[in-house]
């Protein structure tokens, strides 16, 4: 079956794409960036070209230095410069088909290719950064249920937002209550019930008062249960009973208090995978994901990076410096495994690198940043599994329009080890590309 516009990205909510360039870091010293549809004829880009609001003005640049065009839906790259344009930090040769995130570098302008929605509705103010098209769909997917009462799982890489995601929806729920968060993973097995539920004094030892527990002290409020897969089985049951009956039992207590919370859950794991291993109750996952909002890993919102540059620069006393062209491409192309954590990692270490008065820039100790941070955080157990199953491959290059390196990215692994795979599973991606 071929995909529709909406299987692109599933992150747009079924609205519909169109071709679209971002001049990333064009003022470096803001990070700010400028979009432009890609019309239907297509585009030069070089010196003095009005791609953007204000021409070109890189003396690096060719007058006629790279040309992207439109056939059958997708788009093309092509080198006119004789070898200065750069795709994703290698130099570009002959025609490439882009794909989403693809960056191209001529002379010290960089653009990214960011197919954005069609229509482009008001968006509210929020503390998630970007205006990329899967950051506005996870804004929406926040505006549709934030007033309701349902409970919510925010799933997402490490590093990605969850927990901004949550205060975000507690935010724009209209609860006046607190907003409480409590890491899953962080309490011993034994104490846990106690922190969730609260106890009467003389519970078990050292419980010399009563403690009223989370439930109870986010009422009227919203509870964040982060990292949620941490709860131990023989907890869940308890957990369920309170969703349902919205009511706790403190520990060694033979009374019940009603409690008026929003609880919001997030997951670095898929729950369903976790499901069907049978180390999370299928009853728990359907009470908790009434509603689920899926936070994007940065690397598949790359023309975001400037704009959260500049925010993380402001955390890192790094406020107003300026970056060079060559860091400003190697954290547009970097895959970035710990999302978001990581950038402010690698800045952090930029920022302690430059000397006063001058930019920060990709030197020993930030190139060093950017591969220790490759080797972190391993390929997610889900994503082991994709690599390997026919079915999964199939789903992720329908999902990418058959786009062999962003399936790639995606898995994070290189395209020859990804063609092998496909070769050994007999799968075409041409078959999966909208004609």
């Amino acid at each position: 079956m071929r995909p529709t516009s909406a299987d692109l990205d599933p992150s747009t909510d079924g609205t519909d794409l169109v071709p679209t360039l971002v001049h990333a870091f064009r003022d470096r010293r803001s990070g700010a960036s400028e979009r432009r549809r890609i019309p239907r004829d297509g585009l030069i880009l070089g010196l003095g070209t009005n791609v953007f609001a204000e021409a070109f003005a890189d003396g690096g640049m060719s007058a006629r230095h790279a040309e992207i065009r439109l056939e059958g839906g997708r788009a093309f790259v092509r080198d006119l410069s004789g070898g200065d344009t750069r795709l994703n930090g290698n130099a570009l040769v002959g025609e490439h088909n882009l794909e989403p995130g693809d960056v191209l570098r001529m002379g010290d302008t960089l653009v990214v290719y960011a197919p954005a929605p069609a229509v482009t509705l008001a968006e509210p103010a929020s503390e998630l950064i970007g205006d990329g098209a899967s950051l506005v769909a996870v804004r929406r997917s926040i505006e549709s249920v934030a007033l309701h009462k349902h409970t919510v799982v925010v799933t997402g890489e490490t590093g990605t937002g969850k927990e901004v995601v949550a205060r975000a929806l507690h935010q724009r729920s209209g609860r006046t209550g607190p907003f409480v968060a409590v890491n899953c993973g962080a309490f011993a097995e034994g104490l846990l019930p106690s922190d969730l539920f609260g106890h009467v004094r003389g519970a078990f030892t050292g419980a010399v008062a009563d403690q009223q527990g989370l439930f109870r002290a986010a009422r009227g409020g919203t509870l964040l249960l982060d990292e949620i897969a941490e709860i131990p089985l023989a907890l869940q049951a308890n957990l369920l009973r309170v969703l349902e009956m919205r009511e706790v039992r403190p520990v060694g207590s033979t009374r019940d208090f009603a409690v008026d919370v929003r609880v919001i859950a997030t997951s670095n794991r898929e729950l369903m995978t976790l499901v069907h291993e049978r180390s999370f109750r299928s009853d728990l996952y359907s009470r908790l994901a009434q509603w689920t909002v899926r936070v994007p890993p940065l690397r598949d919102r790359r023309e975001d990076i400037p704009v959260l540059t500049r925010s993380l620069m402001e955390r890192c006393d790094a406020k107003g410096r300026e970056l060079t062209p060559d860091l400003a491409e190697a954290l547009l192309v970097h895959d970035w495994p710990l999302n978001v954590r990581g950038l402010f990692n690698v800045l952090s270490i930029a920022a302690i690198c430059a000397p006063p008065g001058e930019p920060l820039s990709l030197g020993t100790e930030v190139r060093s940043a950017l591969w220790t941070s490759r080797t972190l955080a391993p390929i997610p157990l889900e994503k082991e599994r994709l690599i390997v199953d026919k079915d999964g491959l199939e789903e992720l290059l329908e999902r990418f329009n058959g786009g062999v390196a962003a399936v790639a990215r995606h898995l994070g692994i290189t395209r020859p080890k990804l063609y092998r795979l496909l070769r050994v599973q007999g799968i075409e991606p041409a078959g999966f590309r909208l004609s």
